[in-house]
């Protein structure tokens, strides 16, 4: 997916002029690669010989493929965990060993209306000689088809298989601070249509179904959701984009309850959540290629009893990430902040007891360097806080890990 990102780093410094067209700009990701490159392909010949030969090369090589273009990657690290069960009170650290998996699989034929993919994405890591967690694994899978009858619109659907076993925290949709170590298996589906307007505008519109089963917690639920978005990039270093989505959560054996908490025997609980959500996005090429993300979003939850599990939740993301002009370097640096205000649940007793609520915190960096076309090394860090005003329920985490990555 980096290919068209590739062409133009090359071609801009020399002045060639390329047309970005309002589709590339608009997309999730950096968009169809085939948005540029079929503009150079229909080039006259002589024009092609004045490309830079790296360029030519990379041209040459895609007109003799196939349209099958796979990619895969493994992930070696070791690290240390400080609290490996999240426990707000006897906390156990524990060197570890992960391992990571991705697999991609792209199809995108030149002057074709269809383009698929498909990706694995996994990661075991196993704990030395630690009581609480011997060992993790996530795994997840997916595969898309993408139709493009016209310049002016995409449809795409997406089916999606994940599974967890790790150290979870379940609670913001629980009575009371839940951490524990859990098994998830699940699915999900979208469809997903995007028009085009001119001036840099898009609609979108998603409408999606999930199912997750729980191993040993009564957490099993069907979810359905709809989202719909407008996007806005007048130019390709800056997008704006703002949506809202409605999600229906019913659970298979967790009960309706009164205001105060007690379960209600033959009810099933069942949530209708709103959220709305902003982003902008910021990319600027000075001494290599800046990218900044900044999201901005909350969320009204109602369950269908009393309202005992009534919660609103507001959060804030930023990520800055720089890549170095030949792409030896990464650098990434993320910081989240989610706060979760419950409507009817208190905390501690007397007349007017406080309110329950809960803020949660995420430090994120990543370094990588690429030594090599095919390896690179990297250092990662990670510092959780998850702070509540429930006796014994603040926890904190750290982790920091480094390895070597293998790309094919």
């Amino acid at each position: 997916m980096r290919a068209a990102a590739f062409v133009l780093r090359r071609l801009l410094p020399i002045g060639m002029l390329v047309t970005v067209p309002a589709s590339w700009a608009q997309s999730g990701s950096d968009g169809p690669d085939d948005s540029v490159i079929n503009q150079l392909l229909a080039l006259p010949d002589e024009v092609q010989e004045e490309l830079p030969d790296d360029v030519k090369e990379f041209l040459a090589e895609l007109d003799e493929e196939s349209d099958w273009f796979p990619s895969a990657s493994l992930t070696a690290l070791v690290g240390e965990r400080e609290n490996v069960g999240l426990s707000a009170v006897v906390p156990q650290a524990a060197f570890f060993g992960e391992a990571r998996a991705e697999g991609f699989l792209w199809w995108q034929p030149l002057d074709s209306v269809w383009e698929a993919l498909a990706m694995i994405d996994g990661r075991y890591r196993s704990y030395e000689s630690n009581p609480v967690v011997e060992d993790e694994q996530s795994w997840l899978g997916q595969a898309e088809v993408t139709w493009m009858p016209w310049r002016w619109l995409d449809v795409k659907t997406r089916a999606q298989g994940f599974y967890q076993d790790e150290v979870i925290d379940l609670s913001t949709s629980a009575a009371q601070r839940t951490v524990l170590p859990i098994q998830v298996l699940g699915g999900r589906a979208d469809l997903k249509a995007q028009i085009y307007l001119p001036g840099g505008f898009s609609l979108e519109s998603r409408a999606g179904t999930q199912r997750a089963d729980y191993q040993h917690v009564a957490e099993d639920h069907y979810s359905r959701d709809w989202w719909h978005g407008v996007n806005w990039s007048p130019a390709r270093w800056v997008r704006f984009s703002y949506g809202q989505q409605t999600i229906d959560r019913d659970y298979d054996f967790r009960s309706q309850t009164t205001a105060g908490g007690r379960s209600i025997g033959d009810t099933y609980l069942s949530f209708a959540q709103d959220e709305e959500q902003g982003r902008l996005r910021l990319k600027l090429n000075w001494r290599g290629e800046w990218q900044w993300n900044v999201l901005g979003g909350r969320l009204e939850n109602r369950d269908n009893g009393a309202g005992f599990f009534d919660y609103d939740w507001e959060r804030w993301q930023s990520e800055l990430e720089w890549v170095s002009p030949e792409d030896r370097w990464e650098i990434r640096v993320e910081w989240e902040e989610k706060t979760t205000h419950y409507v009817n649940q208190t905390v501690g007793a007397g007349l007017n007891p406080a309110g329950r609520e809960q803020i949660d915190r995420l430090w994120r960096g990543e370094v990588i360097w690429r030594f090599h076309d095919r390896w690179n090394a990297r250092l990662e860090y990670e510092d959780t806080l998850s702070e509540s005003n429930e006796i014994d329920a603040t926890y904190a985490d750290r982790t920091i890990w480094f390895g070597l990555s293998f790309d094919n």
